[in-house]
């Protein structure tokens, strides 16, 4: 039996964080520059992943491989469809009824997970990431969920740093960001604003920066935009204390948030996904 991997564990605990008390402390401690740019705006150079090549679509297949395998729902829950948005091409991510993580190991599994790990993000120590959400008009939100975000480091290896900054949404509507530190005693900084929901049957625009902190200094930066409007900011996270951890991938994650089956999909769903963008300067 495949045993979860370090980034499932930390974000099922990150979920139950980001859905209590915690996230109000969090809140708090905000600081929010309504006059900063989006990350778009700043960041110039970029790469896609693209859903398309020479006008055909591409396969689940072909995401799986991209992903090195180390994918979960990819091949069950994806398919890359044409779909009128800011993209001609998209990716439908399946949520079935009970299905919650694709990562769970028993009962129905929801959703996708892949790592897409750009060259251009290697040895980046700020990014920009950037996609479009569409959630059905009578998308239920239940306990919460998660979209791609940001993560840096390399997993599981001896003596390594690594860090996950997925985006997420509650069973309110709201949306934010958990960061998690895979470092003992490190716990999960939440980075959200419980008074926007995120809007059903429209596009959303997405955008998340991060800014790596100096080694062992507190001063890193998550920053969170939803259709041009800074919805969250965080100045004071710790995600690394090496200098050589750097920025290393986008973690595609979309699913409803634990292996729970209370906590999945309380009816048939789908989720749209334009291509992901990762920009840097």
């Amino acid at each position: 039996m495949r045993l979860p991997s370090t980034k499932v564990i930390l974000f099922n605990a990150a979920i139950v964080l980001a859905a209590g008390g915690a996230a109000a402390m969090a809140i708090r401690s905000m600081m929010f520059t309504p006059s900063m740019d989006p990350c778009t705006e700043r960041y110039h150079n970029m790469t896609v992943f693209a859903l398309e090549r020479n006008g055909t679509m591409i396969t689940p297949a072909e995401v799986q491989a991209i992903s090195g395998g180390r994918d979960a729902g990819v091949i069950e829950n994806v398919s890359v469809v044409r779909k009128d948005g800011p993209s001609p091409v998209a990716l439908q991510v399946n949520l079935p009824k009970g299905a919650a993580s694709p990562h769970r190991t028993s009962g129905p599994k929801g959703g996708m997970s892949f790592p897409w790990a750009p060259n251009a993000l290697s040895g980046k120590t700020s990014a920009c990431l950037t996609y479009h959400v569409q959630f059905p008009a009578a998308f239920d939100f239940n306990r919460g969920g998660r979209l791609p975000g940001l993560g840096g480091g390399i997993e599981g290896a001896a003596n390594s740093e690594y860090f996950a900054a997925p985006l997420v949404w509650r069973g309110d509507g709201s949306g934010g960001s958990v960061v998690r530190v895979a470092k003992e005693g490190a716990a999960p900084v939440v980075v959200s604003d419980k008074t926007t929901a995120l809007a059903k049957g429209r596009w959303l625009k997405i955008e998340q920066e991060i800014v790596l902190n100096a080694p062992k200094a507190s001063d890193g930066i998550v920053r969170l935009w939803v259709d041009g409007v800074l919805l969250a900011e965080r100045t004071d996270i710790a995600f690394r204390g090496k200098a050589e951890t750097s920025l290393s991938s986008v973690l595609a994650d979309v699913h409803y948030g634990s292996s729970e089956s209370a906590s999945g999909s309380v009816k048939d769903a789908q989720i749209w996904l334009s291509p992901l963008e990762v920009r840097w300067q």
